[in-house]
């Protein structure tokens, strides 16, 4: 089964490359984005939630492979490879990994399509879930450095599509004031003029003309001057958020490399322990799939608030991924973390969520990393300690491991 397997693999990747080669020659220098069906986001969206009603409705649809776009076959294959993960209690290991090797070899199918999208398309979230699913995959068939490559390409593309967004974002809210100043300027000016005109048409009433400019003026004033201090807050309130993850209101990626470096200097030159912290919040995902977004959403913010409760003022917590969180824990030997963990595991145990309609206790699983020679940066630090949670998941072992 493994060998047909890997045969056909083989076969689908001559068959794309030869694609690949054929479409370069009549595109060589411009690739357009290109246009999608809307029908493959909705199967998408349900293929992430019920697989086999995606399979059903994908099997009655009139979407024929051939007649695709890249960009469709992209997300063709990555509704394939979804609707791979059927969760049938029927299934036994060897068929659970079967079906992870044919969700892979659908995903690196879709990889071999990006020499013909467009890049900017390419950087979109659906398109980028390709690493995601694969690290997912990978590490539920035992391949940990496939998962630990596709988990760190999908965090690296992952913050540029976040950072474009928000450069975006920014661009738009600065061109939308710039032509509002710009029309308030004009108005001003044209306002002056026709102050002006009236001044020598009515030279009889200086006196009042002078009075209603200085008016006027005053009342221009207090307008530029509300508009200064609305976009200086604004600007602060747009560096709070672009620290921040949206949902949870804990710190970003960006912002933990940013300050964590700083941290960690700080930690080895003044020869201070330093600890770090990968929480995972456990079956998750499946609590996320029968009570909805909505309710995942309230748990992920709680969570959050619980966890910020526990730490201490000199510590960093951020959000990783999903239900995947980080705490920084300068001057912190091994012990007091796993002090600290263990508290937090406890809170969130003794938590109750029926105010959400949860009625079953969370718990969590912690990967604890140490300061040391080898490890010196958060990027080591963090890539050890999302090792040690897959370690964690895979081995079922205690849920707070200490890694060196």
């Amino acid at each position: 089964m493994r060998l047909t397997s890997y045969i056909t693999l083989l076969l689908l990747n001559l068959f794309m490359s030869t694609s690949s080669v054929a479409y370069q020659d009549t595109y060589p220098t411009y690739i357009p984005v290109f246009s999608i069906n809307k029908q493959l986001y909705l199967l998408i969206e349900l293929s992430e939630t019920s697989p086999v009603k995606a399979k059903k409705q994908l099997d009655q649809s009139d979407i024929t492979f051939k007649k695709l776009n890249p960009a469709e076959q992209y997300l063709y294959f990555i509704i394939k490879a979804n609707i791979q993960q059927t969760n049938n209690l029927t299934y036994n290991i060897n068929q659970q990994i079967e079906q992870n090797r044919k969700s892979i070899s659908y995903l690196l199918q879709a990889k071999l399509l990006t020499p013909l999208i467009n890049d900017d398309q390419l950087n979109d979230l659906p398109f980028l879930n390709v690493y995601k699913k694969l690290a997912k995959n990978y590490a539920q068939t035992g391949q940990f450095k496939n998962a630990y490559n596709a988990n760190k390409n999908f965090i690296t593309k992952y913050d540029a599509y976040i950072k474009n967004k928000r450069d975006r974002h920014i661009f738009e809210l600065e061109n939308q004031y710039e032509t509002k100043r710009i029309k308030e300027v004009s108005t001003l000016l044209n306002n002056q003029t026709a102050l002006k005109a009236l001044e020598i048409d009515k030279s009889l009433q200086d006196d009042i003309v002078q009075r209603r400019n200085l008016y006027i003026v005053l009342f221009f004033m207090v307008i530029f001057l509300l508009l200064i201090i609305r976009l200086l807050l604004t600007n602060k309130r747009i560096n709070e958020l672009a620290k921040k993850d949206m949902l949870t209101d804990a710190i970003n990626n960006e912002t933990l490399f940013k300050q964590g470096a700083t941290i960690i200097t700080r930690c080895i030159e003044q020869r201070q322990g330093l600890c770090l912290l990968a929480i995972k919040i456990k079956d998750f995902k499946t609590l996320n799939e029968l009570n909805g977004d909505y309710i995942g959403d309230e748990v992920l913010k709680q969570f959050v608030a619980l966890s910020i409760e526990t730490m201490r003022t000199r510590d960093i917590f951020a959000r990783l991924e999903g239900a995947t969180f980080v705490a920084l824990l300068p001057e912190a030997p091994v012990g007091e973390a796993k002090a600290i963990a263990q508290h937090l595991k406890d809170k969130i145990s003794a938590f109750n969520f029926n105010y959400i309609g949860i009625h079953q206790k969370l718990t969590i699983n912690v990967s604890i990393v140490e300061l040391s020679e080898s490890l010196n940066n958060v990027e080591h630090l963090l890539n050890s300690a999302i090792k040690g949670l897959y370690e964690i998941s895979d081995n079922d072992v205690n849920d707070i491991q200490i890694y060196q």
